[in-house]
């Protein structure tokens, strides 16, 4: 028959391991800037894309794209580029045509 003892400790040394896996906060920042870097330069270098007036944030690997362009077509443009970005898990599309700014 398992002492109590015995059973209290198996559960924490399984709670000990899992904890060190988590990554820190910190360190989610830091991979979500460098995600905003690479995604940003990507949308940089697609043709067609002019991403002067787009803004990219990233949470936990989850993309959201905002701004404004000046024609509809470079959404699905922008939205294709960043979702070949390594690290990408998801993109969010907030970008809104602006047709004054031409």
């Amino acid at each position: 028959m398992a002492q109590p003892g015995e059973a209290s400790g198996s559960s924490a040394s399984t709670s000990v391991p899992e904890a060190a896996s988590v990554p820190s906060q910190k360190a989610i920042r830091a991979a979500d800037r460098k995600l905003v870097r690479k995604v940003s330069q990507a949308l940089a270098r697609t043709k067609g894309l002019n991403s002067t007036r787009l803004i990219v944030r990233a949470r936990s690997g989850d993309i959201t794209l905002l701004g404004s362009v000046t024609d509809a077509g470079q959404i699905p443009i922008a939205v294709d580029a960043a979702q070949r970005v390594d690290g990408v898990k998801s993109v969010r599309n907030e970008i809104r045509v602006d047709e004054q700014r031409l």
